[in-house]
């Protein structure tokens, strides 16, 4: 089924659809603001990503699969350890190193920033113009 192979990415989808709907203006502030708020979430928390968590030996990140930018891997001590990685670190060079360390990850964590953003300004253009 079809279904089955698209359900994966569901957020990816949605940022698709959010981008078009904000291009051709067919969708009002509010429909963008969800769509986009859908996808940020589905891009910090389920989209699948190398796990990235620093192991025992310097300079080596673990490669396991993961879900999301923000969730580790299997291993229990990587669960949250990105999270804490990249929030709890003022360092701005060690959060972009740890957001951007390879193509797939990059992509989420870029994905992720247009969400993010597409979401505040819908809601705000939303907030700004009122109902009807």
């Amino acid at each position: 089924m079809i279904w089955r192979s698209f359900f994966p990415y569901w957020g990816l989808i949605t940022l698709i659809v959010g981008v078009a709907g904000w291009a051709t203006a067919s969708v009002g502030p509010p429909g963008l603001a969800v769509l986009f708020a859908l996808s940020l979430l589905w891009f910090l928390f389920r989209a699948p990503v190398p796990c990235g968590a620093p192991t025992r030996r310097r300079d080596e990140l673990c490669r396991n699969n993961a879900r999301g930018i923000l969730r580790g891997c299997r291993i229990e001590q990587h669960k949250w350890q990105r999270l804490r990685s990249i929030v709890v670190r003022p360092r701005i060079s060690r959060a972009v190193r740890e957001l951007f360390p390879n193509a797939i990850t990059g992509l989420a964590s870029l994905g992720a920033l247009v969400s993010l953003v597409s979401t505040v300004t819908a809601t705000v253009l939303s907030l700004v113009r009122g109902p009807g």
